[in-house]
């Protein structure tokens, strides 16, 4: 478990993503962003967002840095590891987590949220498999995170990067500018859960919790453009059912 540093301002590794992919992002895609006032300007939070597509993390980076924050992306240590892309990871202060330990692979995380890193969680998982581009069920890494942290938990629902680049797609579609919005919510109200600290009870409920917030978040924005192909919708909550308590024995 490590935690590759932090820099103040951008450093290289930013300034190097900024001047390859602005441009690009520029010519391929209008920017409907909302929210961004649920940003805190400092100190530690947790931006959990559904996922869609390999060019969406692109897009939520520029968004944070555009509201003067730096991102730090929660990702599988084998990214870490991998040449060029590996370098860019540890360079630019993202966060590995070692899935193969469960939630002790989180150590990172929890040191980077206690330093006031912005952290961004796909709580999926992966980007999503559902055939029609709903949201899966969500792991419960970014609830426990923001439980172990009292780090505030603020929904990010996205929709149209996959529209620039389907999911697991390796051609783009640069025929037109899509439209990509990014909705960002107002963090989870965790105190009642926060309280109990981060027990399997707990966490399953704030799992329920995210998954019916972003649920909603993105049956609005599929109201407003019904047509848009590869759409996520929400998930079944159900899968966080309440666990039952084993009796005590005095």
């Amino acid at each position: 478990m490590r935690i590759h540093a932090i820099r103040p301002g951008w450093g290289v590794a930013w300034w190097v993503a900024f001047l390859i992919c602005k441009p690009v992002l520029v010519l391929v895609r209008r920017r409907d962003w909302r929210g961004l006032e649920q940003i805190p300007s400092c100190g530690g939070a947790v931006l959990a967002a559904n996922h869609v597509s390999h060019v969406d993390p692109l897009l939520i980076a520029e968004l944070v840095l555009a509201h003067g924050r730096t991102p730090a992306f929660l990702a599988k240590s084998s990214l870490f590891r991998k040449g060029v892309v590996g370098w860019w990871f540890r360079a630019a202060g993202h966060v590995e987590v070692d899935r193969s330990h469960g939630a002790d692979g989180f150590g990172a995380a929890l040191m980077a949220l206690r330093g006031g890193a912005l952290l961004v969680v796909y709580p999926e998982g992966s980007i999503t498999k559902d055939p029609g581009g709903r949201m899966m069920p969500l792991k419960t890494g970014a609830v426990r995170l923001a439980l172990e942290t009292g780090a505030p938990l603020i929904p990010v629902a996205q929709r149209g990067a996959q529209e620039i680049l389907p999911a697991y797609g390796r051609r783009p579609r640069l025929s037109k500018r899509t439209t990509v919005t990014i909705s960002i919510g107002r963090p989870l109200d965790l105190t009642d859960l926060t309280q109990r600290g981060a027990v399997p009870d707990a966490v399953d409920a704030g799992t329920r919790r995210l998954a019916d917030t972003l649920g909603r978040m993105l049956e609005e924005l599929a109201d407003e453009r019904p047509g848009l192909a590869n759409t996520s919708t929400g998930c079944d909550s159900t899968r966080y059912p309440a666990r039952k308590r084993a009796p005590r024995t005095e």
